[in-house]
């Protein structure tokens, strides 16, 4: 089994960049022709977080920087370079801005997905960064230092057969993280019928409202509620409430510091963690159940995610707020809660434009409807379970991607003979 160094110009018939349409990020949809951008590329995985859409004037004016099925994503600049997967199929016409690349491969000689692994590779990813890093603009990789960057080729039946290795891998954690997707939409849905629309089953197991229920007047919040409901502030169910830390990255660590962009559609992507090496109060290690709300900038404060795994030496840096639920039985209710009061937070920021910050005090301060502990505790019951689900699959994928970056490098340079497998 042999390989050959290739320049990805050898083996390609596009690389290049995309642009961005006229009027920025004013000319966005919320439909239209998908619109991609380096939030939206993530190592091995593509993100639909944050996706942006243009319309059919935008798209043809955009249409030399077409994304097709088989492209590899590379993100050129900034903190995220280097970051490269596929597009999702569904997505597909699409178009891309200036921070990521096209690269399509000439079927005859390079398989895309091959492609996208060996820039996978953590040698290969070394090298990009580094090239990154030394260019003439920080964080940056130029056309032609992408066309002049070397992989290893082997022959296209060995390059598939690897291809179809990794690709087992990774389609089964995609299908988790899509799985834990649905289960959080359900307990959002069961959570707003129940605590929102007031319809939790009564006695007869009927909807508490629509069956006739009674409801008093609630002059805090002025609205209905049902009788021995009280309003409480964030501060009086919860044991800690603080902004995280001003991190020092650090290139080789096992600390981590969440940021906003790992905060987004009620989602934590661990995998856009930082590595530190900054001091850490014990409080701000991030603990199960932990609920983490985006506190700066408009556009992204407000985003709350809740944590459902149990994550060894990871803390927040200081835009983002940890409020960790000490209410009985509270967790998964509370973490639903104050998912549910995103538009709350988001009209809490002060500051001027660009700038709102939302403040730890303003948080404590707010109030959230607590019902009865016995309706809690069925609600806890009904969540729990979805989260034992969720927090499997957190473990299983983590488990795949530790194979997968393990046979990744070994598959790469032939160390492990795929020759002899039949697929």
């Amino acid at each position: 089994m042999s390989f050959e160094l290739k320049k990805l110009s050898e083996v390609t018939t596009k690389i290049g960049s995309g642009a961005t349409p006229k009027g920025g990020k004013e000319a966005y949809y919320s439909t239209g022709i998908p619109f991609l951008r380096s939030q939206n590329v993530l190592d091995f995985q593509f993100s639909h977080n944050g996706l942006a859409f243009i319309d059919e004037n935008q798209a043809h004016d955009l249409r030399n920087v077409t994304v097709e099925v088989n492209d590899v994503l590379l993100n050129i600049t900034g903190d995220s370079v280097a970051r490269c997967c596929m597009p999702d199929k569904n997505v597909v016409p699409a178009r891309v801005n200036q921070h990521v690349a096209i690269i399509r491969t000439d079927p005859d000689l390079a398989d895309s997905k091959f492609v996208m692994y060996a820039l996978l590779n953590p040698l290969a990813k070394k090298s990009l960064l580094s090239l990154a890093s030394h260019g003439g603009t920080r964080n940056a990789l130029t056309k032609a230092m992408i066309e002049n960057f070397e992989i290893s080729l082997p022959q296209m039946e060995i390059q598939k057969k690897i291809t179809s290795l990794l690709s087992t891998l990774d389609d089964k954690i995609d299908l988790n993280i899509r799985v834990n997707k649905v289960l959080e939409q359900m307990a959002q849905a069961i959570f707003k019928q129940w605590f929102v629309d007031f319809e939790f089953p009564n006695e007869n197991g009927e909807p508490y409202k629509s069956s006739g229920g009674e409801m008093v007047w609630c002059e805090e919040i002025d609205k209905e509620i049902p009788p021995g409901w009280k309003i409480e502030t964030i501060e009086n169910v919860t044991s800690f409430v603080s902004r995280g830390i001003a991190p020092k990255y650090a290139v080789d660590s096992d600390r981590w510091v969440i940021n906003q962009k790992c905060i987004r559609a009620g989602a934590l992507t661990l995998s856009l963690a930082r590595p530190h090496e900054s001091k850490v109060s014990l409080e701000k290690i991030v603990q199960f159940g932990d609920i983490l709300v985006n506190s700066t900038g408009t556009g992204t404060l407000g985003r709350v995610a809740q944590v459902y795994e149990h994550l060894v030496n990871f803390t927040v840096d200081s835009h983002v707020t940890i409020i960790r639920p000490n209410l009985e039985n509270g967790i998964g209710f509370l973490g639903c809660m104050l998912k549910n009061m995103q538009s709350t937070f988001e009209n809490a920021g002060t500051g001027s434009t660009g700038q709102t910050e939302l403040g730890r005090e303003v948080i404590k301060q707010m109030k959230v409807l607590i019902p009865d502990a016995k309706l809690i505790k069925s609600f806890s019951e009904i969540y729990h379970s979805f989260s034992e689900k969720m927090i499997r699959a957190q473990k299983e994928n983590s488990n795949l991607s530790s194979l997968r970056d393990t046979l990744l490098p070994k598959l790469m340079s032939g160390e492990i003979d795929v020759s002899e497998i039949e697929l």
